[in-house]
């Protein structure tokens, strides 16, 4: 009748042995970042984007990049609008703005040396200013 308790025993303290430290693992995105007055700021930062989500409506959209990565090249290409627009590869840390013009639709934004430093522009009327 006892040995019945016993997975259940072990799985409580199993449980128990993964409670709160105080520490958590670090994100790699932080949610869909809305463009507000026609910017968004895209964050480089350990080889990665701060997100692989961003909305904003059609029009003019000014994306600015901020690699924080000491040494290291990045930049923004989207590689589905038009013209195929992007910035030059640069050494971080710097600074980088991307302007464009864009219509209602869905648009992969990547940097050019880092392919996993990927994801997704949505432009849409729904969409928060």
């Amino acid at each position: 009748m006892h040995f019945r308790l016993l997975p259940v025993a072990v799985v409580a303290l199993a449980l128990g042995a993964c409670g709160d430290t105080g520490q958590s693992a670090p994100s790699t995105t932080v949610g869909c970042k809305v463009a507000e007055g026609g910017h968004v700021t895209l964050v480089a930062d350990d080889n990665r984007w701060d997100t692989d989500c961003l909305q904003a409506r059609p029009g003019p959209l000014t994306i600015d990049v901020d690699n924080r990565d000491d040494g290291g090249n990045h930049n923004v290409h989207l590689p589905d609008v038009p013209g195929s627009p992007a910035t030059e590869l640069e050494l971080g840390r710097s600074t980088q703005e991307l302007v464009v013009v864009l219509e209602p639709g869905s648009y992969e934004f990547v940097c050019d040396l880092h392919s996993n430093m990927l994801g997704t522009l949505t432009v849409g009327e729904a969409n928060p200013p």
